[in-house]
């Protein structure tokens, strides 16, 4: 097509087929005539007569072109959700940035617990056992499992011959005070078990030292900045809700947290068997095995016996670790004869003594 005529056509898509399906002369000279004013009407009018070219190419291009009644509204809809979408993002924004400035300027008191941030000077001195060496809620876990498969495979009745065992004088035995013992009630936390002393005190609760540090922010939508504007007072916090922190600090392996914290529980309660018994493990972790061994004896002497077995056990450990061997011994022997949870496993000890 050569002509420079604007593209305006005459022809319809009417006239089109007409002209494909009339045998009436006269109108296909009309129709022929209207298409030599426009080079595109001329060349449409041709192709569109060929035999080659059907009905169904038109409905193909017409299918191909023709805007889809879908996409329409799949368009408008998207449309819309990204106006409404703009318009909750932009009202968010101003919200986030509001609630920000809010916690921001509230933000400006903080409460501290001393054993978080401050650990006495004795304990901060103590070294750890290398980690393979200490006694972890896996270890507790592990020695437990052993002792239950050597159940199995052994006698209840088993006499365990070569072991001396001291004889209590009838002297000892008439002096000897009965002390009277029971089996608490038990929670797990992270795992580990303890006694449950809300079933034993009334309203039980553990004073610590707390601090609130307060200020005034420099910048609102900045870093706070605060001044320690007061000093360490006590506070009362719930036993479970302290001793719940401390468990969780133990059975994650901060042993100088844990045994600070077991010691503030054992400043309000000299005798609690759960802060004894872990702070016997924190002890033995630190290489302090002869204070592991007191705490452990503390938690025995307890009229709860829910630790005992374990804390004669690891009491026995410490003791070894110490190079008390001749103590240690003796304990593991008393253990072996009570032929509890750790019986087997002591009995190997002891032959390898």
């Amino acid at each position: 097509m050569n002509s420079n005529k604007p593209y305006q056509t005459n022809l319809s898509r009417e006239d089109i087929e007409l002209y494909r399906s009339t045998t009436d002369e006269a109108v296909k000279h009309r129709i022929e005539k209207d298409s030599l004013e426009n080079d595109f009407d001329a060349d449409a009018l041709e192709g569109w007569s060929m035999p080659s070219t059907t009905p169904l190419n038109m409905k193909r291009l017409d299918k191909k072109f023709k805007p889809s009644s879908k996409l329409y509204i799949w368009g408008t809809a998207i449309l819309v959700v990204g106006i409404i979408t703009s318009i909750v993002l932009f009202n968010g924004k101003k919200t986030v940035d509001n609630q920000k400035t809010i916690l921001t300027a509230e933000s400006s008191s903080i409460k501290v617990e001393q054993t978080d941030v401050v650990t006495p000077a004795k304990i901060e001195a103590m070294q750890e056992l290398p980690k393979k060496q200490q006694i972890t809620i896996q270890t507790i876990i592990k020695d437990f499992t052993i002792q239950k498969t050597e159940e199995k495979n052994t006698e209840k009745t088993e006499v365990i011959d070569n072991l001396p065992i001291t004889k209590i004088e009838e002297a000892e035995k008439e002096t000897a005070l009965i002390k009277e013992t029971t089996l608490g009630k038990e929670i797990y936390l992270y795992d580990m078990k303890l006694l449950d002393y809300r079933a034993y005190r009334s309203k039980p609760k553990i004073t610590t030292k707390q601090m609130v540090l307060t200020g005034t922010p420099a910048n609102v939508g900045e870093t706070t900045e605060l001044e320690e504007a007061t000093e360490w007072k006590n506070v009362d916090i719930p036993y479970i809700e302290y001793v719940s922190k401390t468990m969780e600090l133990f059975s994650k392996g901060q042993n100088k947290k844990a045994l600070s914290r077991f010691q503030v529980i054992l400043e309000t309660y000299p005798d609690d068997v759960n802060a004894n018994f872990y702070a016997g493990l924190c002890y033995y972790n630190l290489k302090e095995f002869t204070s592991a061994v007191s705490a452990f004896n503390q938690c025995i002497d307890s009229k709860y016996t829910n630790f005992n077995e374990e804390a004669e056990w690891y009491a026995a450990k410490s003791l070894l670790a110490d190079g008390k061997k001749s103590e240690a011994s003796t304990l593991f022997q008393k253990i072996i004869t009570a032929n509890g949870y750790y019986a087997a496993q002591a009995k190997k000890i002891v032959a390898n003594l």
